[in-house]
């Protein structure tokens, strides 16, 4: 354990908050302080540090003593203030464990406390033997966690979780919203957003190979962008599309790639801006169901194209009704006019009309 928190201490030395920044601590004190306090059993900040700043090698390392419930964990934590101000008092009746992978991963989980009148409402988990406000979960002090980096560590697979079931699932869901995103696996391939030390978006894949569930034995035939979130606060700053550019940059040996169905309505909203300037990925880039064979494929350009077509006639109709014009649908002719040229010679749809840029 006193391995692991030298090698943590060298790692941060270079960081944001560094214990050899203070000259007031010497190597020797440094290891002197750190020894003292691990024989303790406590922890000494000399700056502001997060769970994912903390050295944590294995998943029983999240709560160790929390295995016997809310009664054991410390006598002063009867109750949990929040950051507003709020305070929560911590029972069996409001903490509860979350699971933090699927049922056919391992059983790791999370202590969680949550508000009396509404279990889906978490406010904390239980970290590193103290209670910690989500927020601060998905805080940093290291000037280094900047930008998309994979998710590797321990605390990065929790940080994910966080995201993914309790900020977009709960505490920042759209009104109306009905999508929710399935657990993530113990080893989903992913990337978390970091930008002014906090995790504001995140995105996963399924890698190329990679099997599609536990039941089929069926595999992934490509690589395919499964899931895409940016939090509230940070949106519409580019940072989706930031995150789907990523993804076909880091895949550029690969002849197609795929976005997971069904496609929301935003999402296409980014593809339409990313295609619009990356002509080049416009053949390349489609909607896909697993395992993404041909025939469960579809281009993404042509859908926008087909969304944006539909969209024209649905306004073109409109203004037909409301100067009391006979519907062009109404006429024979016209609509075989118009099948004539959505049909080509062999009866396929042709792609090059749907292609057409406006």
């Amino acid at each position: 354990m006193l391995s692991t928190w030298r090698c943590w201490l060298d790692n941060f030395a270079g960081g944001a908050v560094s214990l050899s920044r203070s000259p007031k601590v010497t190597a020797l004190s440094k290891w002197t302080l750190l020894e003292t306090c691990l024989t303790a059993n406590k922890l000494v900040f000399l700056g502001t540090f997060y769970p994912v700043d903390l050295p944590c090698l294995d998943y029983h390392q999240l709560n160790p003593d929390s295995d016997k419930g809310p009664a054991s964990l410390h006598s002063d934590t009867k109750s949990f203030r929040l950051p507003g101000g709020a305070k929560v008092n911590v029972t069996h009746e409001n903490t509860g464990r979350l699971m933090l992978f699927g049922e056919e991963d391992p059983p790791h989980s999370l202590l969680a406390l949550h508000m009396p009148a509404d279990e889906t409402q978490v406010v904390a988990v239980y970290l590193h033997g103290k209670w910690w406000p989500i927020s601060d979960v998905l805080k940093t002090s290291s000037k280094s966690r900047d930008g998309l980096i994979f998710v590797e560590s321990v605390m990065e697979r929790v940080i994910l979780f966080l995201l993914s079931q309790i900020i977009f699932g709960v505490l920042e869901r759209p009104l109306g919203e009905n999508m929710y995103f399935s657990t993530h696996s113990a080893w989903e391939c992913g990337k978390i957003l970091w930008q002014d030390g906090e995790a504001v978006a995140f995105y996963t894949i399924k890698k190329k190979g990679s099997l599609c569930d536990g039941c089929t034995g069926q595999s992934y035939l490509l690589p395919v962008l499964d899931t895409v979130f940016v939090r509230t606060h940070w949106r519409r700053n580019g940072l989706a599309l930031q995150m789907l550019q990523d993804f076909c940059t880091s895949m550029s040996k690969e002849r197609v790639l795929g976005i997971s169905y069904p496609i929301s309505t935003s999402m296409y909203g980014v593809c339409k801006k990313y295609l619009e300037t990356h002509q080049e990925q416009r053949e390349r880039l489609y909607e896909v169901e697993a395992p993404g064979d041909w025939s469960q494929r579809r281009n993404v350009w042509l859908s926008i194209q087909l969304q944006h077509r539909q969209a024209h006639s649905e306004s073109f109709m409109a203004l037909f009704n409301e100067s009391g014009c006979a519907c062009p649908e109404e006429s024979p002719h016209s609509a075989q006019a118009v099948e004539r040229k959505l049909i080509n010679t062999k009866g396929k749809v042709s792609l090059t009309y749907f292609m057409s840029p406006y």
